[in-house]
């Protein structure tokens, strides 16, 4: 009789004790292959929410700081109640400035320069915005910022371009088009010449062209979303921004000026962010590292315990095979080979409950992540200032005010394999010890063992 045959039936014989260490083997099980998907989504989100702080940071030092000489105008975005569509959804449109407010505001004493940006929103026929840059000259490089910020393919729009765009991740999607694919925008065809990351402090543009590309497909030639206005010097800023102002009292109008004092502070408030989330990544990362080392132990311990019961309790059973002219190396792989097939039955249990419990088991073990960052804008006086609505820690924004603690993660075959390996290893380790102690058992000893 082989020793496969006999170690099954030995734990047949066995049933009501080898299905309670079944029970027990599978909960420690269930833990080890739950965990490390469950960690590794909540690191990836967290990390997420980090890298978006880090960014917002950076933001604020490389472009709310940029010039204190620098002004933006724009009209508020308003909600169109005749585009109201299932589920209540209501698409936003943005107000366009003509062009005679743009040469109001050029004509004014102490603005230098007024730079003309394009914006249309998305609508309910197409998902993405249509941004436009003037590219006719140079301007446009006295702010940085005004172009894509984050290419991650190709190259970011020139001086003299014409028919070509920038489409962001979620553009070049939904177009599905890639670099230097011809995509069509309004029954207008343009050539992708790169590709924007939608990791950004205030998201990414959608698709970027030329401002005279944008206003021709868009029909609205001489109309602007934004003008960036410069004031010629400091001293001169808040008499611009007066100025601006009473062109047309619905203008925002935010000055770099007032935003250099709202700046420090924002960025200290962001720091404390990052911290605790970082704190939190480190709360995640430790106790997924107790949890999984407590699920190794159990396993082992289990497996242990229980293989060195069954060597006591059958010392006469082996020296009876050793009479019979059993070897060591039999008896010593029948034990470890019944510890093996115990461990990997509750391995297969162990990851038919982790498919299904997954979400909720996760979110008992472990903390839940920091999900979001923080978003940057402005209030009506045109003062830099934080969104605390964006910021979750601990939930899923999925619409403010409706949060869930589900976190996508999976059992994936990779994690199936590992587990089933780890259960093996686990089973080996712990049955090898009460394995050895039942091959060095002596015939004459055993059979004297009452």
């Amino acid at each position: 009789m082989g020793i496969l045959t006999r170690a099954t039936r030995n734990l047949s014989r066995r049933k009501t004790r080898a299905l309670v260490v079944i029970i027990a083997l599978s909960l420690a099980l269930t833990m080890l292959i739950i965990l490390p998907p469950s960690i590794n989504a909540r690191q990836a989100l967290t990390q997420k929410a980090i890298n978006s702080l880090i960014a917002n940071a950076d933001f604020l030092k490389t472009t709310v700081t940029l010039s204190a000489t620098e002004i933006q105008c724009d009209y508020t975005i308003s909600f169109d109640p005749n585009t109201m569509i299932g589920h209540g959804t209501i698409w936003l449109t943005q107000p366009l400035m003509n062009e005679s407010l743009f040469n109001n505001i050029t004509s004014l004493p102490d603005v230098t320069n007024v730079i003309p940006l394009f914006l249309e929103l998305s609508t309910a026929n197409r998902s993405y915005q249509i941004y436009g840059v003037p590219l006719e000259n140079a301007s446009f490089q006295m702010d940085p910022t005004i172009l894509p910020q984050n290419i991650t393919q190709g190259r970011n729009l020139q001086v003299g371009d014409s028919g070509v765009v920038i489409l962001d991740e979620h553009a070049a999607e939904n177009l599905s088009a890639s670099l230097g694919d011809t995509v069509t925008i309004l029954g207008r065809n343009f050539t992708v010449v790169g590709i924007e990351g939608l990791e950004l402090p205030r998201g990414a543009n959608g698709v970027t062209m030329s401002l005279a590309d944008a206003q021709a497909i868009t029909n609205s030639t001489g109309q602007a979303w934004a003008y960036k206005v410069f004031a010629d010097n400091i001293d001169n800023v808040n008499t611009v921004v007066s100025r601006i102002r009473s062109l047309d009292p619905k203008l925002e109008v935010s000055a770099g000026l007032s935003q250099l004092n709202t700046a420090q502070p924002l960025e200290s408030q962001i720091n404390v962010l990052t911290q605790a989330a970082q704190n939190n990544l480190n709360q995640i990362q430790g106790t997924g590292l107790i949890e999984i080392s407590i699920a190794v132990i159990a396993d082992t311990a289990i497996i242990l315990f229980i293989m060195l019961y069954s060597v006591r309790e059958r010392t006469k059973e082996i020296g009876t095979l050793k009479a019979m002219g059993a070897s060591n190396a039999k008896i010593l792989g029948q034990f470890m080979l019944e510890g093996v097939l115990l461990s990997v039955i509750a391995a297969v249990i162990a990851i038919a409950v982790g498919v299904f419990v997954l979400p909720t088991l996760a979110s008992v073990l472990l903390p839940m992540p920091v999900q979001t960052g923080v978003g940057i804008g402005w209030d009506p006086n045109g003062t830099v200032v934080l969104q605390p609505g964006m910021v979750s820690f601990g939930k899923t924004p999925v619409i403010p005010g409706h949060e869930t603690n589900f976190i996508a993660a999976s059992v994936t075959p990779e994690i199936m394999l590992l587990g089933l390996g780890a259960a093996i290893l686990l089973g080996a380790l712990g049955s090898l010890y009460p394995a050895l102690k039942a091959a060095r058992t002596r015939p004459a000893e055993a059979m004297r063992y009452e």
